[in-house]
């Protein structure tokens, strides 16, 4: 499952990649913002995300505010999230791939919606390495959250 979430500055973007979802039968959560609210706060929609994807180890999240490090910033205080900003195909591929990650935040104030849909595909698309040099970083990152 993809859970998606935006605050205000990301609701119209989150609107169009749920177009794109619907459009090739990918399966989505829309966990909101449901309306647009431009008093809501980002950090309640990365919460939402980052403990459904905390819980469900196949899950994956994208989260989108104005500059996405808001919601990463807040997504990442879950345990067992790895959240990172995603601007273009390679920070996405390394996201995953490197660092494994499991939600990737945009930064709605600077991405196309184009962009945006080759950035999501890109993440999507890549597989965590299974580099020992990798995984020794990733057990690093378990460990603090011990």
């Amino acid at each position: 499952m993809i859970y998606l979430g935006a605050d205000h500055a990301g609701f119209k973007l989150k609107e169009k990649i749920k177009q794109y979802f619907e459009k090739h039968s990918i399966s989505y959560a829309d966990l909101g913002a449901q309306d647009f609210d431009k008093d809501d706060d980002y950090t309640d929609y990365a919460v939402m995300v980052a403990k459904k994807v905390s819980l469900e180890p196949k899950a994956r999240g994208i989260l989108i505010c104005g500059t996405g490090n808001g919601m990463a910033m807040a997504a990442n205080k879950i345990k067992s999230v790895r959240a990172a900003l995603a601007w273009d195909v390679y920070s996405a591929e390394k996201a995953t791939e490197d660092d494994h990650a499991n939600i990737i935040t945009l930064p709605a104030r600077d991405i196309s919606h184009r962009r945006a849909i080759k950035v999501i595909k890109a993440y999507l698309d890549a597989k965590p390495s299974k580099a020992s040099s990798h995984i020794r970083r990733i057990n690093k990152i378990k460990k603090l959250e011990k």
